[in-house]
């Protein structure tokens, strides 16, 4: 990440730019001194705040409490000037329709004969443009911040035990918690999960990306605890990695939060027993190696359970769904992909894509399903809310 980052600050300098040269020729009252001043005004400081906020990662309260609102609005004015860049090639269209259009009313005015209406609805979209990339951008920073939404799901299971029957998961994914996910953001989501009365709570993995927040965070999840029957259990991300897995194993061993990675553990609920799964993260030395890493990481996480017993999976890459509908492992939950985080009419825009990519999938009696996370570390969503999951299991 810190390679590319200087990079996207390039690139959002180099858009700014081609915007305001389009802007300029397209739209006349684009050329006055004011509109100038304010236009790159906007550019550097939104530039600024966005670059430190990647960059710099400050961890003062200050910065949480007083710079973290000016970086929002600095993200929606950069997220507006990539989305106002992908609006020019449909502005171009319209332009020359336009044009098209005063060259039939010049014709009709030698004739006597002249309908203004279509000239001046084309020309009201076109000026339209930029306030409307900018509401689209905002919409996208809002739902990031303000939304969480909990969705919840009965799974029926052919031959499950009386006593699980009703048994309710949490999944909590992806929070990255730092500079576009605060603790105030945090305490919502487990005031949320508490309100759910779950019997336990997974969490899967991408906890967090400010290590300065890794303690006080720790403790929220100690006190939340208390209040969940069967426990908090964890499996690790990518981004445990990124930041320091070993000051986060250290942190997590100290704490009430059982960490499964590539092993499972017996959870008793009155007189019948379930396995509770959890792998690592894939790190293949290429391509080609990621399948038989998954593998390798399953067959190490299903030791020693017994033949027939209910199982539950947790894994931060949703290619694990693979291993879990091989497995005939009932329930595989998991996270990683953000749900797209873009998404129009139900796909993802940005140019990411996994075979399983967001929501609840089902082969057989067995489902998936891939959490769309809690939080991000771009602070923009569209089509696509933050979100906690709640699975029920039924008996089919």
């Amino acid at each position: 990440m810190r390679t590319i980052q200087p990079i996207l600050m390039l690139l959002i300098l180099i858009i700014s730019y081609g915007n305001w040269r389009l802007l300029v020729k397209w739209f006349p009252t684009w050329k006055s001194y004011i509109s100038g001043t304010i236009y790159w005004l906007m550019t550097a400081v939104s530039w600024s705040l966005v670059g430190a906020s990647w960059l710099l990662r400050p961890d003062s309260t200050f910065y949480y409490e007083w710079i973290i609102p000016l970086v929002d609005l600095s993200f929606v004015w950069v997220i507006g000037q990539i989305l106002l860049l992908v609006f020019f090639p449909i502005l171009f269209a319209l332009r020359k329709i336009l044009h098209r259009v005063r060259t039939t009313e010049i014709s009709k005015d030698n004739k006597g004969v002249a309908d203004t209406s279509r000239r001046t609805f084309i020309q009201s979209i076109l000026y339209a443009a930029p306030v409307l990339a900018l509401g689209v951008s905002g919409t996208g920073v809002y739902s990031a911040e303000k939304e969480m939404v909990v969705r919840h799901f009965t799974l029926p299971f052919p031959g499950l035990d009386q006593e699980l029957k009703g048994f309710k998961i949490a999944q909590i994914s992806d929070t990255h918690l730092g500079p576009f996910f605060t603790l105030d953001r945090f305490d919502e989501v487990i005031h949320l999960v508490i309100q759910e009365k779950p019997d336990m709570v997974v969490i899967t993995g991408d906890l967090i990306d400010d290590l300065s927040l890794l303690v006080p965070a720790v403790e929220k999840l100690n006190q939340m605890d208390a209040l969940i029957p069967y426990g908090i259990y964890f499996c690790w991300g990518n981004h445990e990695y990124f930041r320091d897995i070993n000051r986060i194993r250290v942190e997590l061993g100290k704490s009430k939060i059982h960490v499964l990675q590539n092993s499972n553990t017996p959870i008793t609920v009155g007189a019948s027993t379930f396995y509770l799964l959890g792998v690592d993260y894939p790190w293949p030395e290429n391509v080609s190696k990621k399948d038989a890493i998954r593998q390798q990481f399953m067959k190490k996480a299903v030791e020693n359970i017994p033949n027939g017993a209910f199982k539950v999976l947790l894994a931060h890459h949703p290619d694990f769904l693979f291993e879990g509908f091989a497995e005939k492992i009932p329930l595989t939950l998991s996270g990683h992909t953000h749900g797209g985080q873009v998404n129009f009419l139900g796909r993802s825009l940005l140019p990411v894509s996994y075979y399983y990519m967001r929501g609840l999938y089902q082969e057989n009696d067995t489902y998936g399903y891939v959490n769309p996370g809690a939080g991000q570390w771009i602070p923009f969503r569209l089509g696509c809310p933050p979100e906690i999951s709640i699975f029920t299991l039924e008996n089919k």
